[in-house]
């Protein structure tokens, strides 16, 4: 069975920035859940759209 692209789960916006990030030699990951503290440091799993994986 084939994996399905990330890029096909995208929207048209995504795909954009998604292609100025290779361009760019930014390596990314697509909405990657991240594990962070909330301002009342409770703890909390957020995905943003990219997880720029080097900053």
């Amino acid at each position: 069975m084939q994996k399905e692209s990330v890029y096909a789960c995208m929207t048209n916006a995504e795909k954009e920035v998604a292609t100025l990030l290779k361009n760019l030699g930014i390596q990314w990951s697509f909405e990657q859940p991240v594990f962070v503290w909330d301002e009342n440091k409770r703890p909390r799993v957020w995905a943003s759209n990219f997880y720029l994986i080097n900053f």
